[in-house]
Protein backbone atom coordinates (compact mmCIF):
# COMPACT_ATOMS: atom_id res chain seq x y z
CA UNK A 1 0.00 0.00 0.00
CA UNK A 2 1.25 3.49 -1.11
CA UNK A 3 -0.44 6.07 0.30
CA UNK A 4 0.17 10.29 -1.00
CA UNK A 5 -0.83 13.04 0.81
CA UNK A 6 -0.90 16.37 -1.17
CA UNK A 7 -1.53 20.38 -0.60
CA UNK A 8 -3.44 21.92 -3.38
CA UNK A 9 -0.88 23.93 -5.02
CA UNK A 10 -0.83 26.36 -8.43
CA UNK A 11 2.09 28.68 -8.86
CA UNK A 12 3.02 30.74 -5.74
CA UNK A 13 -0.92 30.76 -4.35
CA UNK A 14 -4.15 28.34 -3.87
CA UNK A 15 -7.26 28.59 -6.43
CA UNK A 16 -10.25 29.56 -4.99
CA UNK A 17 -11.99 26.50 -6.83
CA UNK A 18 -11.59 22.51 -7.17
CA UNK A 19 -12.96 22.95 -10.55
CA UNK A 20 -9.57 22.09 -12.49
CA UNK A 21 -8.84 18.90 -9.97
CA UNK A 22 -12.34 17.57 -10.29
CA UNK A 23 -11.66 17.93 -13.87
CA UNK A 24 -8.47 16.01 -14.18
CA UNK A 25 -10.29 13.55 -12.42
CA UNK A 26 -13.05 13.22 -14.35
CA UNK A 27 -10.30 12.22 -17.33
CA UNK A 28 -11.13 8.09 -17.43
CA UNK A 29 -15.22 9.09 -17.66
CA UNK A 30 -14.54 11.26 -21.04
CA UNK A 31 -14.05 7.91 -22.73
CA UNK A 32 -17.20 6.10 -21.60
CA UNK A 33 -20.77 6.43 -21.75
CA UNK A 34 -22.17 7.90 -19.27
CA UNK A 35 -24.27 5.20 -18.08
CA UNK A 36 -20.64 3.41 -17.16
CA UNK A 37 -18.69 6.48 -15.89
CA UNK A 38 -17.65 6.33 -12.13
CA UNK A 39 -18.62 8.71 -10.17
CA UNK A 40 -17.57 10.43 -6.60
CA UNK A 41 -18.40 8.70 -3.25
CA UNK A 42 -18.19 10.23 0.39
CA UNK A 43 -17.86 8.60 3.64
CA UNK A 44 -21.69 8.30 3.36
CA UNK A 45 -22.84 8.74 -0.10
CA UNK A 46 -22.56 7.20 -3.83
CA UNK A 47 -23.30 8.75 -7.20
CA UNK A 48 -22.08 12.36 -6.19
CA UNK A 49 -21.51 14.84 -9.54
CA UNK A 50 -18.62 16.06 -10.43
CA UNK A 51 -20.38 19.26 -9.75
CA UNK A 52 -21.38 18.76 -6.13
CA UNK A 53 -18.32 17.83 -5.04
CA UNK A 54 -17.11 21.02 -6.57
CA UNK A 55 -19.76 23.13 -4.78
CA UNK A 56 -19.54 21.15 -1.39
CA UNK A 57 -15.48 21.77 -1.33
CA UNK A 58 -15.20 25.43 -2.44
CA UNK A 59 -17.81 26.51 -0.30
CA UNK A 60 -16.28 25.04 2.99
CA UNK A 61 -13.13 27.67 2.67
CA UNK A 62 -13.92 29.82 5.89
CA UNK A 63 -11.45 32.34 6.66
CA UNK A 64 -8.75 30.51 4.76
CA UNK A 65 -6.39 33.12 2.86
CA UNK A 66 -4.64 32.62 -0.85
CA UNK A 67 -1.55 31.52 1.10
CA UNK A 68 -3.42 28.43 2.52
CA UNK A 69 -4.64 25.26 0.83
CA UNK A 70 -8.42 25.02 0.22
CA UNK A 71 -8.20 20.75 0.00
CA UNK A 72 -5.70 17.88 0.11
CA UNK A 73 -5.12 15.53 -2.53
CA UNK A 74 -4.93 12.02 -0.88
CA UNK A 75 -4.38 9.08 -3.09
CA UNK A 76 -4.66 5.85 -2.03
CA UNK A 77 -2.69 2.88 -3.88
CA UNK A 78 -2.64 -0.60 -3.24
CA UNK A 79 -0.27 -2.78 -5.08
CA UNK A 80 -1.36 -5.45 -7.53
CA UNK A 81 -0.72 -8.49 -4.95
CA UNK A 82 -3.25 -6.60 -2.57
CA UNK A 83 -5.89 -5.65 -5.04
CA UNK A 84 -5.53 -9.52 -6.53
CA UNK A 85 -5.90 -10.41 -2.71
CA UNK A 86 -9.60 -8.22 -3.46
CA UNK A 87 -10.49 -9.69 -6.52
CA UNK A 88 -9.88 -5.99 -7.91
CA UNK A 89 -13.24 -5.43 -6.43
CA UNK A 90 -13.86 -2.03 -6.26
CA UNK A 91 -16.31 -2.25 -3.54
CA UNK A 92 -13.83 -3.63 -1.32
CA UNK A 93 -11.65 -0.89 -1.89
CA UNK A 94 -14.56 1.80 -1.25
CA UNK A 95 -15.39 0.07 2.19
CA UNK A 96 -11.65 0.53 2.80
CA UNK A 97 -11.34 3.85 1.95
CA UNK A 98 -14.29 4.50 4.55
CA UNK A 99 -13.17 2.91 7.03
CA UNK A 100 -9.34 4.25 6.24
CA UNK A 101 -10.87 8.13 6.86
CA UNK A 102 -11.58 6.64 10.93
CA UNK A 103 -8.22 6.38 11.21
CA UNK A 104 -7.54 9.21 9.33
CA UNK A 105 -9.25 11.36 11.41
CA UNK A 106 -7.83 9.88 14.59
CA UNK A 107 -4.71 10.78 13.55
CA UNK A 108 -5.36 14.45 14.08
CA UNK A 109 -4.08 16.09 17.22
CA UNK A 110 -7.17 18.27 16.92
CA UNK A 111 -10.44 18.51 19.18
CA UNK A 112 -13.96 20.25 18.15
CA UNK A 113 -16.21 20.93 21.18
CA UNK A 114 -13.87 18.99 23.84
CA UNK A 115 -13.81 15.51 21.72
CA UNK A 116 -11.47 14.07 18.94
CA UNK A 117 -11.89 14.41 15.51
CA UNK A 118 -14.35 11.78 13.65
CA UNK A 119 -14.47 10.66 10.50
CA UNK A 120 -18.01 12.74 10.13
CA UNK A 121 -16.29 15.32 10.43
CA UNK A 122 -14.14 15.10 7.71
CA UNK A 123 -15.14 16.88 4.22
CA UNK A 124 -13.86 14.31 1.68
CA UNK A 125 -15.17 13.14 -2.16
CA UNK A 126 -13.26 9.71 -3.19
CA UNK A 127 -13.22 8.58 -6.98
CA UNK A 128 -12.00 5.46 -8.29
CA UNK A 129 -9.63 4.93 -11.49
CA UNK A 130 -8.78 1.72 -13.39
CA UNK A 131 -5.60 2.84 -14.85
CA UNK A 132 -2.20 4.23 -14.62
CA UNK A 133 -0.28 5.44 -17.84
CA UNK A 134 4.16 5.27 -17.05
CA UNK A 135 6.01 8.16 -15.51
CA UNK A 136 9.39 9.32 -15.40
CA UNK A 137 9.80 7.89 -11.91
CA UNK A 138 8.85 4.70 -12.89
CA UNK A 139 11.43 1.85 -13.40
CA UNK A 140 10.61 0.22 -16.45
CA UNK A 141 11.33 4.31 -17.86
CA UNK A 142 14.29 5.01 -16.31
CA UNK A 143 16.00 1.95 -17.39
CA UNK A 144 14.94 2.41 -20.40
CA UNK A 145 16.12 5.70 -21.10
CA UNK A 146 19.53 5.44 -22.48
CA UNK A 147 17.73 3.31 -25.34
CA UNK A 148 14.87 6.30 -25.48
CA UNK A 149 17.67 8.95 -25.74
CA UNK A 150 19.90 7.55 -28.40
CA UNK A 151 16.29 6.90 -30.13
CA UNK A 152 15.30 10.40 -29.84
CA UNK A 153 19.09 11.50 -31.41
CA UNK A 154 18.59 8.87 -34.18
CA UNK A 155 15.06 10.30 -35.22
CA UNK A 156 16.42 13.72 -35.04
CA UNK A 157 19.15 12.94 -37.41
CA UNK A 158 16.27 11.17 -39.96
CA UNK A 159 14.97 14.81 -40.08
CA UNK A 160 17.98 16.29 -40.57
CA UNK A 161 19.10 14.22 -43.93
CA UNK A 162 15.18 14.27 -45.30
CA UNK A 163 15.71 18.04 -44.83
CA UNK A 164 18.81 17.82 -46.39
CA UNK A 165 20.58 18.90 -43.82
CA UNK A 166 22.95 16.33 -42.68
CA UNK A 167 24.12 13.19 -45.01
CA UNK A 168 23.33 10.09 -44.07
CA UNK A 169 20.91 6.95 -44.91
CA UNK A 170 17.65 6.91 -43.68
CA UNK A 171 17.16 3.14 -44.07
CA UNK A 172 20.82 2.51 -41.81
CA UNK A 173 19.40 5.38 -39.14
CA UNK A 174 15.90 3.28 -38.76
CA UNK A 175 17.34 -0.05 -39.10
CA UNK A 176 19.26 0.99 -35.50
CA UNK A 177 16.46 2.41 -34.09
CA UNK A 178 14.59 -1.09 -34.56
CA UNK A 179 17.39 -3.01 -32.71
CA UNK A 180 17.82 -0.44 -29.74
CA UNK A 181 13.71 -1.20 -29.57
CA UNK A 182 14.70 -4.81 -29.42
CA UNK A 183 17.80 -4.44 -26.89
CA UNK A 184 15.58 -2.37 -24.44
CA UNK A 185 15.38 -4.20 -21.34
CA UNK A 186 11.80 -3.38 -20.86
CA UNK A 187 8.89 -3.98 -23.44
CA UNK A 188 5.44 -4.35 -23.41
CA UNK A 189 3.60 -6.90 -25.87
CA UNK A 190 6.52 -6.76 -27.98
CA UNK A 191 6.97 -2.65 -27.75
CA UNK A 192 9.73 -0.79 -25.91
CA UNK A 193 8.14 0.92 -23.04
CA UNK A 194 7.63 4.63 -23.30
CA UNK A 195 6.35 7.51 -21.08
CA UNK A 196 2.50 7.39 -21.62
CA UNK A 197 1.85 4.17 -22.72
CA UNK A 198 -0.83 2.70 -20.53
CA UNK A 199 0.30 -0.02 -17.60
CA UNK A 200 -0.89 -3.63 -17.71
CA UNK A 201 -2.31 -5.12 -14.60
CA UNK A 202 -4.52 -4.19 -12.39
CA UNK A 203 -4.18 -0.49 -11.67
CA UNK A 204 -7.22 0.63 -9.80
CA UNK A 205 -6.49 3.21 -7.06
CA UNK A 206 -8.78 5.66 -5.18
CA UNK A 207 -8.06 9.74 -5.68
CA UNK A 208 -9.44 11.92 -2.67
CA UNK A 209 -10.40 15.09 -2.04
CA UNK A 210 -10.40 16.34 1.19
CA UNK A 211 -11.37 19.42 2.37
CA UNK A 212 -8.91 21.88 4.72
CA UNK A 213 -11.76 22.85 7.18
CA UNK A 214 -14.00 20.63 8.68
CA UNK A 215 -18.07 19.69 7.99
CA UNK A 216 -19.08 22.72 10.06
CA UNK A 217 -16.52 25.16 8.04
CA UNK A 218 -15.03 26.50 11.63
CA UNK A 219 -11.91 24.11 12.23
CA UNK A 220 -8.97 23.75 10.23
CA UNK A 221 -8.02 20.25 9.60
CA UNK A 222 -3.92 20.19 7.89
CA UNK A 223 -2.62 16.76 7.38
CA UNK A 224 0.71 18.37 5.98
CA UNK A 225 1.01 20.24 9.68
CA UNK A 226 4.64 19.64 10.39
CA UNK A 227 3.91 19.24 14.06
CA UNK A 228 2.82 15.46 14.96
CA UNK A 229 1.49 16.70 18.29
CA UNK A 230 1.46 20.22 19.76
CA UNK A 231 -0.34 22.73 21.81
CA UNK A 232 -0.08 26.60 20.96
CA UNK A 233 -2.35 29.48 22.22
CA UNK A 234 -4.63 31.17 19.82
CA UNK A 235 -6.74 34.33 21.02
CA UNK A 236 -6.45 33.68 24.62
CA UNK A 237 -6.79 29.76 24.49
CA UNK A 238 -4.68 26.73 24.09
CA UNK A 239 -5.47 24.86 21.13
CA UNK A 240 -4.03 21.26 19.84
CA UNK A 241 -2.65 21.15 16.75
CA UNK A 242 -0.56 18.48 14.39
CA UNK A 243 -1.03 15.11 11.95
CA UNK A 244 0.76 12.42 12.77
CA UNK A 245 1.65 10.74 9.24
CA UNK A 246 3.58 7.93 10.58
CA UNK A 247 0.55 6.17 12.78
CA UNK A 248 -1.65 6.93 9.48
CA UNK A 249 0.42 5.56 7.16
CA UNK A 250 1.06 2.39 9.33
CA UNK A 251 -2.58 2.05 10.36
CA UNK A 252 -3.77 2.29 6.34
CA UNK A 253 -1.36 -1.07 5.98
CA UNK A 254 -2.87 -2.50 9.38
CA UNK A 255 -6.61 -1.79 8.46
CA UNK A 256 -6.31 -3.69 5.08
CA UNK A 257 -4.23 -6.63 6.71
CA UNK A 258 -7.08 -7.11 8.97
CA UNK A 259 -10.36 -6.47 7.26
CA UNK A 260 -9.24 -8.89 4.63
CA UNK A 261 -6.79 -11.08 5.98
CA UNK A 262 -4.16 -10.05 3.97
CA UNK A 263 -0.42 -11.38 5.02
CA UNK A 264 1.76 -8.52 4.29
CA UNK A 265 5.53 -9.45 2.93
CA UNK A 266 8.31 -7.55 4.88
CA UNK A 267 9.38 -5.52 1.82
CA UNK A 268 5.83 -4.46 1.52
CA UNK A 269 5.84 -2.74 5.35
CA UNK A 270 5.88 0.91 5.88
CA UNK A 271 8.00 0.44 8.85
CA UNK A 272 10.66 -1.90 6.75
CA UNK A 273 11.08 0.72 3.61
CA UNK A 274 11.40 3.00 6.46
CA UNK A 275 14.45 1.00 7.63
CA UNK A 276 16.02 1.18 4.26
CA UNK A 277 15.81 4.85 4.17
CA UNK A 278 17.38 5.40 7.72
CA UNK A 279 19.20 2.40 8.40
CA UNK A 280 19.81 0.13 5.70
CA UNK A 281 22.09 -2.68 7.62
CA UNK A 282 19.23 -3.46 9.44
CA UNK A 283 16.90 -3.47 6.91
CA UNK A 284 19.57 -5.71 4.82
CA UNK A 285 20.33 -8.04 7.96
CA UNK A 286 15.91 -8.35 8.27
CA UNK A 287 15.77 -9.66 5.16
CA UNK A 288 18.52 -12.01 5.02
CA UNK A 289 16.78 -13.66 8.46
CA UNK A 290 13.39 -14.26 6.61
CA UNK A 291 12.44 -17.69 6.25
CA UNK A 292 13.54 -19.03 2.00
CA UNK A 293 9.93 -18.80 0.72
CA UNK A 294 9.54 -15.02 2.11
CA UNK A 295 12.72 -14.45 1.34
CA UNK A 296 11.77 -15.13 -2.15
CA UNK A 297 9.07 -13.61 -2.29
CA UNK A 298 10.30 -10.15 -1.33
CA UNK A 299 12.92 -10.38 -3.78
CA UNK A 300 9.62 -11.08 -6.48
CA UNK A 301 8.10 -8.02 -5.04
CA UNK A 302 10.83 -5.92 -5.26
CA UNK A 303 11.95 -7.46 -8.51
CA UNK A 304 15.40 -8.46 -8.20
CA UNK A 305 17.32 -11.37 -8.72
CA UNK A 306 17.94 -13.63 -5.33
CA UNK A 307 21.52 -13.29 -6.21
CA UNK A 308 21.77 -10.21 -5.45
CA UNK A 309 21.62 -10.94 -1.69
CA UNK A 310 25.06 -12.26 -0.55
CA UNK A 311 24.84 -14.66 1.96
CA UNK A 312 28.29 -13.13 4.28
CA UNK A 313 28.64 -9.32 5.31
CA UNK A 314 31.30 -8.01 3.04
CA UNK A 315 31.53 -5.53 0.39
CA UNK A 316 28.42 -6.72 -2.09
CA UNK A 317 26.59 -5.99 0.59
CA UNK A 318 27.10 -1.91 -0.09
CA UNK A 319 26.48 -2.59 -3.80
CA UNK A 320 23.46 -4.72 -2.45
CA UNK A 321 22.22 -2.09 -0.32
CA UNK A 322 22.07 0.72 -3.27
CA UNK A 323 20.39 -1.57 -5.64
CA UNK A 324 17.33 -2.65 -3.26
CA UNK A 325 17.27 1.19 -1.61
CA UNK A 326 16.96 2.59 -5.39
CA UNK A 327 14.83 -0.30 -6.38
CA UNK A 328 12.31 0.48 -3.35
CA UNK A 329 12.54 4.50 -4.02
CA UNK A 330 11.82 4.44 -8.14
CA UNK A 331 8.58 1.94 -6.87
CA UNK A 332 7.68 4.32 -4.28
CA UNK A 333 8.12 7.46 -6.83
CA UNK A 334 6.04 5.62 -9.29
CA UNK A 335 2.97 5.24 -6.75
CA UNK A 336 2.15 1.64 -7.79
CA UNK A 337 4.90 -0.32 -6.44
CA UNK A 338 4.52 -3.31 -8.87
CA UNK A 339 3.50 -5.90 -6.45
Amino acid sequence: MYITISPQKLGDSYSTSVADFVEYLEKENKELHSDHQELFFSQDLELISPKEVVREIDANTAKLKTTEPRYYSLTINPSQRELKHIGNDPEKLKNYVRTLMKDYASCFNREINGRPIQASDILYFGKLEYARTYKGTDREIHENAPYSNRIAKLRNEIRKVDRGELIGSIKALEKEILQLQKEAPHKLDGKMIEQGMQKPGSQTHVHLIVSRKDRSNSVSLSPGSKYKASEVKLQGRIVKRGFDRDRFFQKAEERFDKQFGYRRNYVEAYTSRKNLQHNPKLYYSKLLQLPVSERKLAMQLIKLPAQTLPPIPNAQIRLAIKQLKKALEIGMRSGSIGY
